[in-house]
């Protein structure tokens, strides 16, 4: 009998728990009801509802949580290790990782992975025993499982580049499969593969009726969700591609300008699609395109008011209420039997409030200069960040992320949920996401003319623009001139996306796509700046590509003999542990 791999440790167990939970009918929490063996389980579509929720709530769960915000932000210049840090923690911080930190262990993913292919293979045979379930409804729900197993895949080949793809329900410990590792290229086309699947199955983005008040729309994959992983994962595949240029087995000569352009034109799909909501949402009001491009919602009151208050609308709405007009995705859960650990994870990561949670007990803060990228007129300083005063800042080891935990802005202002406060939502894709996308695609792709970069820049102009206290009279505003070429345009764009999008798990993410591109990690390693002490020592452990990504934990190297461990991570290594 092969030996069990922590990747698949808890789900043999899956079904045992699922099968004894009792139900309820939260949404997205949806229990399956009492059954004694899997023989009587998979008979109705609330037993596949059931199994499906499950495979959400794996990603939201606070394990997940945690590791997207270290995987994808943590590495990077945004957020740093307090005075008391947590030891794991401050490893990966200073780039001192070895294989049995927990922050490599990648099990979690898989388990969605695998309660996603327990979907896949037993929804069909539910359509012969339940009349209710019909081959529409199984269609959706396998659209949906083949995204989330993308999905989670695509966290895997970021945080670790080289992964086993599992593309196969286990249902049995003997038949436990010992997946070999595959080139990212080869886990980017499967996981391509599974997100054409989906975009024929899931539902039309806005299709879903939410008569039970839950925002199924939003909270469930539908075709923009879909479209917006296409869009990243074809990001990804450019930069790959374009670092493994001489690998004729797995790059042709013009992948990199197709992968682009159907960045392009998935995005261009998604801002479509929203863009005819909005006008139905809005009976017909097409909005005001030459004031406000791409329908963003607008930050209300007049300048003075906004210069005095430093409130943002636009983030009450999309991060205080959630669920906007400019989200995509959001994992969320609601009811009172549903536990968050979206909230969980993030009180543990950034703090939370209440004594038990507060702020000086969160696991990383933010460095004490880096509301400074942030010009002094742009709110989203002081929505993201508890400072009151953009040139004074606040004492070192006192910024703390606000971004999901305030309510309201401005964040220093204490609006902050509570500890046991569940109402946020992990945003996975909204609208300045996907704008930046394709922004960063027209700038990049061999193709691009002088009309791609001003479509560039003026999808940068218009997500900075709306941010700022006085929109009118912005005192150094953005210039095409500075930026009408690759070089300069590209670095406005991911400073853009470093803006608008920092504390969600993509700032890391996006510095490695940049070193894919450059084959160097030379333009990235300034990131090491957050730490007064051994910054020398963190870009030396950086100064490889392979040193960007995380190593496999010990233990899969252990129940797995066909893994192999990222060649910069060695159990001989001496520590290099900073004081």
């Amino acid at each position: 009998m092969k030996r069990i791999s922590k990747i698949y440790k808890n789900l043999l167990t899956l079904l045992a728990v699922l099968l004894f939970a009792s139900s309820c009918t939260d949404y997205l929490t949806i229990i399956p009801p009492d059954k004694t063996t899997e023989e009587f389980y998979w008979q109705t579509e609330d037993d596949v509802n059931g199994v499906l929720a499950k495979a959400y709530l794996n990603l939201l769960s606070t394990d997940a949580i945690k590791k997207a915000i270290v995987w994808g932000e943590l590495r990077s210049e945004t957020l740093t290790i307090p005075t008391n840090p947590n030891s794991e923690i401050k490893y990966v911080v200073e780039a001192n990782l070895f294989d049995d930190n927990g922050y490599c262990n990648w099990a979690i993913y898989y388990e969605a992975i695998q309660t996603a292919n327990l979907v896949i293979d037993r929804a069909q045979d539910v359509l012969e025993r339940d009349p209710d379930f019909t081959q529409g409804d199984c269609d959706v729900v396998l659209g949906e499982m083949y995204a989330l197993r993308a999905l989670a895949h695509f966290y895997l080949v970021r945080a670790f580049r080289d992964i086993p793809m599992a593309l196969e329900v286990v249902d049995k410990d003997y038949n436990m499969p010992q997946y070999p590792q595959v080139h990212p290229l080869v886990a980017l086309n499967h996981i391509m593969a599974d997100l054409d699947k989906a975009q024929g199955l899931v539902m039309k983005s806005g299709s879903f009726v939410n008569l039970d008040g839950h925002n199924r729309n939003l909270g469930r994959i539908t075709e923009n969700a879909v479209l917006a992983m296409k869009a990243d994962v074809n990001l990804w595949r450019a930069a790959f591609a374009q670092y493994h240029e001489n690998n004729t087995e797995l790059v042709g000569p013009n992948d990199v300008q197709r992968y682009y352009d159907d960045c392009i034109n998935d995005c261009r799909t998604i801002v479509a699609n929203m863009d005819r909501m909005f006008e139905a949402e809005n009976k017909g009001n097409k909005g005001n395109k030459e004031s406000y491009p791409y329908n963003l919602i607008q930050n209300e009151g007049s300048a003075d008011l906004k210069k005095l208050t430093k409130s943002s609308t636009a983030f009450d709405e999309i991060f205080g209420a959630g669920n906007s007009s400019e989200s995509i995705f959001e994992l969320q859960v609601t009811g009172t039997n549903a536990t968050n650990g979206f909230a969980l994870g993030t009180r543990d990561m950034y703090g939370a409030s209440g004594t038990a949670y507060g702020y000086d007990k969160s696991l990383v803060i933010v460095p004490k200069d880096f509301h400074k990228n942030y010009s002094e007129d742009d709110l989203r300083a002081f929505s993201f960040l508890d400072i009151e005063d953009h040139k004074t800042g606040k004492e070192e080891g006192s910024v703390y992320v606000c971004k999901y935990k305030a309510m309201s802005s401005p964040a220093y202002m204490g609006n902050y949920r509570n500890a046991d406060n569940f109402a946020a939502n992990w945003i996975v894709y909204r609208k300045t996401d996907v704008l930046l996308m394709m922004a960063e695609a027209l700038t990049l792709r061999p193709s691009s003319s002088e009309d791609d970069y001003k479509e560039a820049f003026n999808i940068v102009k218009a997500i900075n623009t709306r941010s700022r206290m006085d929109t009118l009279n912005i005192k150094k505003p953005l210039d095409f001139n500075k930026y009408n070429n690759k070089e300069t345009l590209h670095e406005l764009v991911l400073k853009e996306r470093l803006l608008e999008l920092s504390f969600e798990g993509k700032r890391w993410f996006d510095l490695v796509r940049k070193a894919l591109r450059e084959k160097d990690t030379k333009n990235i390693l300034f990131v090491a700046k957050k730490l007064d002490n051994g910054a020398g020592a963190v870009q030396s452990k950086m100064a490889t590509i392979d040193g960007l990504f995380m190593p496999i934990h010990r233990d899969e190297l252990l129940y797995n003999e066909n893994l192999k461990q990222n060649p910069v991570y060695t159990r001989e290594d001496s520590s290099t542990e900073m004081n």
